[in-house]
Order: structure tokens, then sequence, then C-alpha cells
């Protein structure tokens, strides 16, 4: 598309304010704080005392830094908060694969209900014909 073009049709998109110059678009700001404040902010949401995958995992990596706090003070209870600490991070890797997540059906936008029908009923349907 040449020159002319893009300019009027940027001219007319500016005119309707649809659009914002190349100079005054803000591109967002993204940090590794960010980041990881939103992924604990996202494992937090929920149910208060509900143990999930992400919780758990979280709790491990928090026993592994009070690990090294308290290794790093020369206290005795810095190995066995690194072992429970390990412990809990196989357990809630585990339990990220074991429990599937709940995925809903939808049809164009509409939930599915097909909860009706059990398999041993689609079976004994089946025999039946």
């Amino acid at each position: 598309m040449s020159d002319k073009y893009k300019r009027e049709i940027e001219e007319i998109l500016k005119q309707a304010g649809d659009i914002v110059s190349p100079e005054k678009r803000r591109q967002p700001k993204f940090s590794l704080w960010r980041l990881i404040w939103r992924n604990i902010t996202r494992s937090l949401e929920g149910k208060l005392w509900s143990f999930s995958p992400g919780r758990i995992m979280l709790i491990a990596v928090v026993l592994f830094l009070l690990s090294m706090v308290f290794g790093a003070m020369r206290l005795g209870i810095g190995g066995s908060l690194a072992w429970a600490g390990l412990l809990l991070f196989i357990i809630g890797y585990a339990m990220f694969f074991i429990r599937p997540k709940k995925v809903e059906k939808l049809w164009r936008g509409q939930p599915i209900d097909i909860s009706g029908e059990t398999w041993w009923d689609r079976i004994r349907r089946k025999l039946k014909k």
C-alpha cells in the first residue's frame, strides 16, 4: 500500500478517534517483580482454605527461603525446613498432574449440560438397541 493511502487512512482514523499516534503509544512495562507478584496473587485466588498445587508449591518455596535464612543464621532447623520444602514441592507438582481441572464444555458460547446421563446409562441404552 502506498504511503499516500496509509496517511489518508490514519487521518480518517484519527478523526474518528480510533487510533493513537505512534508517538503517544505507551509500551507496557514488564519487570520480573511484577511477573512474580502477579503469579503469587493468582495462586492465592479462590477459597481461602483450599489446597491447590500452586499454593502448595508457593509454601514450598517459602520453606526453602526460610531454610536459607535459618541456615545462614546457623540455627539447626534450616535442614529440616529444606527437606519439608522439597517434599511439599514434589507433592504440589504431583497434584498438578493428578487433579485435572474441570473444563466446562461450550457450544457456540453456551454451556452444554450433559451430566444427566452416566456412562452406565449409555452402555445400557446401546445394549437395548
